[in-house]
């Protein structure tokens, strides 16, 4: 590696360049070097497009020109525009297929009727209709809650330590070419699909799955992917018409399913349904999260209104 390309790597903070960089920081950045270009550009024109190189260079390499860009922007940029460039966190908010889970989370939790609510052109799929249809969701009258069928969670969970048991027991994933392909044939399975044609990445703050190198899904960690997947096989099993149902339909069953996920398929840890701030460089919001209390994985989040976690966390 010659001089120029260590220099490189060493200025390159990987942090907040590649698919980490963050567009309203680089654009507050930009707008700074455009002003100090101008600026000095009344004493010298050529010295001008010296400071707009460099800086526009440095943005480039560094992700800022500004050290704390990101508090700055943060603090100066309302909301409403931070969200049109979707500054959140890459999360597995979805499953299968980019199935919104979010939109499943929200809808679960706020049913609207009456005047003001929307107008629909289609019949809306109602997860949790369907799970208890199935006879996957019961209703406890001493929780007087939904909540999952004896049975099926006992079915559900041995079956995630058997697929969790080809990774890492520690809620890590190990990309061995064995852990690899077991899940990508887990995978390929659930949608029919050449194992060969799927990949699978994980990024530490998402297990990505690709389709001949087309996104495909992700998920908040691979415990998360696990506990879809085991939950699928049980309901191949269980429920005939399980497989004739369209992929979005069964990869939101799946992720509605994940809300009630009780313990953490790699480490049997105690998983527990809260709300809870995510923070993002520029952004703070609300999320309904579930995260295993021993090994810190999340199993599921949404980015949910405030007023549905209300509703969640104190219904009435």
């Amino acid at each position: 590696m010659d001089t120029s390309s260590r220099l490189s790597l060493w200025l390159r903070n990987p942090r907040y360049t590649g698919e980490n960089r963050c567009v309203p920081c680089t654009l507050v950045n930009l707008l700074i070097a455009v002003v100090l270009a101008v600026g000095v550009a009344i004493v010298s024109t050529a010295w001008a497009l010296v400071v707009l190189v460099a800086a526009v260079a440095t943005i480039a390499v560094r992700g800022y020109l500004v050290p704390g860009t990101p508090a700055l922007t943060k603090r100066y940029l309302p909301d409403r525009v931070l969200v049109l460039f979707d500054k959140a966190p890459e999360r597995a908010t979805v499953g299968f297929d980019g199935t919104d889970v979010e939109a499943t989370a929200e809808r679960n939790a706020v049913p609207q009727e009456g005047p003001d609510a929307p107008e629909s052109t289609e019949p809306v799929f109602d997860a949790a209709r369907v799970l208890v249809d199935g006879g996957v969701l019961v209703d406890d009258p001493v929780a007087d809650d939904l909540v999952v069928d004896a049975s099926f969670r006992e079915a559900w969970e041995r079956r995630s330590r058997e697929l969790a048991d080809r990774g890492s027991n520690t809620g890590q994933y190990v990309d061995t070419d064995r852990d690899s392909n077991a899940d990508r044939r887990a995978l390929a399975r659930f949608l029919d699909i050449d194992p060969d044609s799927v990949s699978l990445v994980d990024r530490g703050y998402a297990y990505v799955a690709s389709i001949d190198g087309e996104p495909a899904g992700r998920w908040e960690s691979r415990p998360a992917f696990v506990a879809d997947l085991a939950a699928s096989d049980v309901l191949t099993e269980r429920w005939a018409d399980w497989t004739t149902l369209p992929t979005a339909h069964r990869s939101e069953l799946l992720g509605s399913l994940r809300l009630f996920v009780e313990t953490c398929p790699t480490c049997d840890g105690t998983v527990t349904l809260d709300s809870t701030v995510v923070e993002s460089c520029c952004r703070q919001y609300d999320v309904l999260a579930a995260t295993c209390g021993d090994c810190g994985t999340r199993l599921f989040e949404a980015d949910v209104d405030p007023e549905a976690l209300e509703r969640i966390a104190n219904p009435s």
